[in-house]
Parts: structure tokens; C-alpha cells; sequence
């Protein structure tokens, strides 16, 4: 099994997020930095994924973005954590982490929109 997760590696929550990452052995794993391939970020773009919307994961010729990229990645780990598959994420939790990362991206001085498009 191949996976792909793009994310900013600017934002500290991201970047924390896949540095504690742990996957079981047996998958190949690919950990970008969006805002270093923007030609993929398109590619996604045309598929209706938009970085800006959150993570976003490929699991071989599956694509998932937000919190069910997190899901996804979490069902997959050695460690699983149950809250990941609830709605409360889903639906509350995520985009508060969406809005806290704007916010601390801001704080940093860095941009928190990833420009892809022509």
C-alpha cells in the first residue's frame, strides 16, 4: 500500500501531526510539503481537493481530505485513537483545528492560503 499526505509544513499542527505519525511498517509512506508541489496540488485541485481545505491523503487510488484524511491515516497507525472517526471531530473538532491553525500561521507571519492556481 502506497500513501501520499500533503500538508503545509508551515502550520506547527500539521507538521507535529506527521512527525508523530507512526505507521505500520508495511506501507510505503510519502510525507510532502504542499507548498513544494504545487503541480500534484493541482492535479488533487481537479479532483476537488484544495489544500487549503486541510490535509489531504492518497492511499494508492483513493483520495481523502480533512478529517477523513486524519481517519484514514489514524486507522492505519500502530496506535489508534478512537475520536478520530467520530462525527465530534468531523464536525467541530477539525475545523477548529482549521481555524487555530489560521490564527497561529498568522502569529508566525506566514501566509495560511497555499497558491496553486494560475
Amino acid at each position: 500500500m502506497k500513501i501520499e499526505i500533503y500538508y503545509d509544513k508551515e502550520c506547527p499542527f500539521c507538521k507535529k501531526y506527521t512527525q508523530i505519525l507512526k505507521l505500520k511498517q508495511e506501507h510505503e509512506v510519502i510525507i510532502k510539503n504542499a507548498r513544494e508541489d504545487l503541480e500534484k496540488l493541482r492535479y488533487l485541485y481537479s479532483y476537488g481537493f484544495d489544500i487549503n481545505n486541510g490535509i489531504i491523503v492518497q492511499v494508492d487510488d483513493e483520495i481523502y481530505q480533512g478529517a477523513k484524511a486524519i481517519y484514514v491515516l489514524d486507522s492505519l497507525s500502530i496506535k489508534n485513537n478512537y475520536l478520530y472517526g467520530t462525527k465530534l471531530f468531523e464536525v467541530f473538532l477539525y475545523p477548529i483545528i482549521k481555524i487555530f491553525r489560521k490564527i497561529v500561521l498568522f502569529i508566525l507571519g506566514k501566509s495560511s492560503k497555499i497558491r496553486f492556481e494560475d
